[in-house]
């Protein structure tokens, strides 16, 4: 009897290491190559761009969160839903470059699938640069002479694969130019600023959905840290839209990753 009562905790020791091993492995996965972002204030917005823009400028409160360190390549994309491959954009056709012809939702389905979300407008914004959304994730001017992003002057022209310009000061790759990218909120004219934000999500509902960051195909513009556009949801045929995903660490606790402020 007590053999028997042996064996059975022996076996349920080891499915219990095996599925907390897996666990393990699974979590390490997820957040490959993804940077934290600590909690705190920053100030979102620039006043100069007006309200459709990036106007006003507000204080938002953020928890901690963590947040792709590239942009979402055809090749990590097409692991997951194969048939894009099918429609792969002439202008960002390679593997390693952002993929894109995606809608907003498919890009959501996506980073659920992987175990993610996709970041807030606001998480996007902290996560781009220094805290002064009229500049660029890079600094305060864009120099075409500088291998600084890909956007401004190369109208007509292509993505580059992912990491192919110097990072932002979190080590993030990509949040100036290249494609634009998707984000979580509902668009809607200027921003709530009574007080502090705390985790802002956008509108409850619209027609339009945010996108941030600028494109190979725009203007310098663009590129700023505060600077947004949208475009409807629904959309798959957009040649210069793609997206990263986020993490929220409030809802996953995962540990041991490199803090930036």
């Amino acid at each position: 009897m007590r053999i028997y009562i042996l064996i059975i905790f022996l076996i349920c020791h080891i499915l219990f290491f095996d599925i907390a091993f897996s666990k393990e492995i699974e979590n390490r996965n997820i957040i490959d190559n993804m940077v934290k972002i600590s909690s705190g204030k920053f100030r979102m917005g620039c006043n100069k761009f007006g309200p459709l823009h990036g106007a006003p400028e507000h204080l938002v409160y953020l928890s901690e969160f963590m947040i792709d360190r590239f942009e979402v390549t055809n090749r990590k994309f097409e692991e997951a839903i194969p048939d894009h491959k099918l429609r792969r954009s002439k202008l960002s056709k390679c593997d390693e470059c952002p993929v894109t012809n995606v809608s907003w939702y498919e890009a959501l389905d996506y980073c659920y699938l992987i175990g993610k979300g996709l970041p807030t407008e606001a998480q996007w914004e902290k996560a781009a640069g220094n805290g002064d959304g009229c500049e660029f994730p890079w600094g305060k001017d864009f120099d075409p002479n500088q291998s600084q992003g890909r956007g401004g002057l190369q109208m007509r022209d292509k993505s580059a694969p992912v990491g192919s310009y110097p990072p932002n000061i979190h080590g993030i790759y990509d949040m100036g130019g290249n494609v634009w990218e998707w984000v979580s909120d509902w668009m809607a004219p200027g921003y709530r600023t009574s007080g502090v934000l705390n985790d802002p999500r956008g509108p409850n509902k619209g027609i339009m959905k945010v996108r941030r960051g600028g494109a190979y195909s725009d203007s310098i513009i663009a590129m700023a840290i505060a600077y947004r556009d949208w475009s409807h949801p629904s959309s798959r045929y957009f040649s210069d839209i793609g997206f990263r995903c986020v993490i929220n660490i409030k809802e996953n606790i995962l540990d041991g990753l490199p803090t930036k402020n």
